[in-house]
């Protein structure tokens, strides 16, 4: 795959690299009928270009400069399967994140009683005490009304969710000690920042990032962002405080572009 352009390609520029560019742009824009890979940059390629940009928020000039260029080889890197390589800083960290998170999968479960208490209660007191600095007894587990078990504790008086707690546990158990969760905001704090749209967004996503979907309310570790789908791919996660408090792998069920998702990564 070719991942270099000698020159900026506009309306009747001819050439090799003008096939190379029709050629990428039948992959990555899914509009019928494809562009005739002719190496002539017609009226169509330039249609087909500004639709490319307007999709990813560039300026929709029909023109193929840098930046037109660098988001579609991006784009097409993810079409084709080629993950990108974090050697960044906090490769390894995230390594760890996902390994801890592993461990927990399938530890809770608050349908089971051991002893006459729900399976991996402690687990979720744990989690409440080293991310978000909060001591828990059964009694907060237990709904006030009906005396029965919440797999959501009751802080204050309200039932408080803690996938993303559960989130940043995993980050400290990690060894990163700098972030936390905010239980009156109900967000990561520290040297992790929300993500928010750029040309980028989806290809900047990295391995144990924290998912968020808002209009569920809910977030979860990102273990792998599937290729299949350049603009909106599916996500295998690893999801805590799922019904009856487990935590469990979703394969495929959250996706970019999905219940206004965003997601939080590493400074």
């Amino acid at each position: 795959m070719e991942t270099t352009l000698s020159r900026v390609i506009k309306y009747g520029s001819r050439g090799d690299d003008v096939i190379r560019v029709q050629q990428y742009l039948n992959k990555a824009v899914s509009a019928k009928p494809e562009l005739v890979t002719d190496g002539i940059f017609g009226a169509k390629s330039a249609a087909r270009t500004q639709q490319f940009q307007r999709d990813n928020q560039l300026v929709a000039d029909g023109i193929v400069g840098p930046n037109t260029w660098a988001q579609l080889i991006a784009l097409l890197k993810n079409l084709l399967g080629i993950p990108p390589v974090d050697k960044g800083k906090h490769a390894e960290i995230r390594k760890r994140v996902l390994s801890e998170a592993g461990k927990l999968v399938g530890k809770v479960d608050f349908t089971q009683l051991i002893g006459g208490r729900p399976k991996g209660i402690d687990i979720v007191k744990t989690i409440f005490k080293e991310a978000a600095n909060v001591t828990l007894q059964d009694a907060n587990f237990k709904d006030p009304h009906s005396k029965a078990w919440s797999p959501q504790p009751f802080v204050g008086g309200k039932k408080k969710s803690w996938c993303g707690i559960f989130c940043v546990y995993c980050y400290r158990k990690a060894g990163l000690k700098t972030i936390r969760w905010d239980i009156a905001v109900g967000a990561p704090r520290g040297n992790i920042g929300l993500n928010t749209w750029s040309p980028q967004f989806v290809q900047n996503i990295k391995l144990a990032d924290i998912g968020a979907v808002a209009t569920r309310q809910h977030h979860f570790l990102i273990e792998k962002v599937d290729s299949g789908n350049p603009f909106k791919p599916r996500l295998n996660t690893i999801d805590g405080n799922l019904l009856a408090g487990k935590i469990q792998r979703r394969n495929g069920f959250h996706q970019v572009g999905k219940d206004n998702f965003n997601y939080y990564s590493l400074k």
